[in-house]
């Protein structure tokens, strides 16, 4: 399986995952002109789109997928956020579906939005499970098997608390709604990583993230040989 970040910030959110014979797009966050682009102009190669919020930075060209007949996934709530009737295909948290060669289990992650999901994916072509959760302040789950691992780590509180320009508005929405990056070294730390071969940090805040200290600190928190990347924007 193989995991591609096309864009990852506050500004849009866009992946590819693929297993050889099924290529999937997470996130729609950008418009459909530079979906394009950055795809390689071969968005026809891609079979399905899942949705994991109704935020425009994670779903910016849902339309313009339906309306180029991709099937797109997502929860009724976000669906009914975006103000969507038809055109796509709702699904439950830990309700499977499947696309192609994967199996999809969403779950529910914690976010200011209607009805956010993370999703599970396992290739049938090679056996490998890929789990995607963004734009959650933690996780419940436990994920046996998992080879890749592609989550939020979205601030530093150490630096979150130095933003004095911030508005505590602001702050105090991203603490109650984006994973710090201690919790996401907690949570990482509970996990069994054993068979895990890359893990890929997500939605990295502009103002109140540092890529390398934050690279730093989930390579302590994990075994060793594992393939650390933060998402370029």
């Amino acid at each position: 399986m193989r995991f591609e970040a096309l864009a990852s910030s506050s500004a849009g959110n866009a992946y590819i995952v693929e297993d050889g014979e099924t290529r999937i797009l997470l996130e729609c966050g950008i418009t459909h002109k530079k979906l394009l682009k950055l795809s390689g102009f071969a968005l026809s190669e891609i079979c399905a789109c899942l949705v994991s919020h109704e935020h425009k930075d994670h779903s910016k060209a849902v339309a313009d997928l339906i309306g180029r007949g991709m099937e797109v996934y997502m929860s009724v709530g976000t669906g009914t956020a975006l103000g969507l009737e038809s055109g796509y295909y709702p699904v439950e948290s830990m309700e499977q579906f499947n696309v192609g060669t994967f199996d999809i289990v969403p779950f529910t992650t914690f976010h200011d939005a209607e009805e956010p999901l993370g999703f599970l994916i396992k290739s049938r072509v090679d056996g490998e499970v890929l789990a995607f959760a963004t734009d959650t302040v933690n996780l419940r789950y436990r994920f046996p098997g998992l080879n890749i691992l592609c989550i939020e780590a979205n601030y530093d509180k150490a630096i979150l608390e130095r933003c004095e320009r911030m508005p505590d508005k602001v702050k105090k929405r991203i603490s109650n709604a984006h994973m710090e990056i201690d919790v996401l070294c907690d949570y990482l730390k509970s996990l069994d990583l054993s068979q895990c071969r890359e893990i890929h940090l997500l939605h990295l805040s502009d103002a109140t993230s540092h890529e390398g200290h934050f690279i730093n600190k989930v390579a302590r928190a994990v075994p060793r040989g594992i393939e650390i990347t933060a998402c370029r924007k």
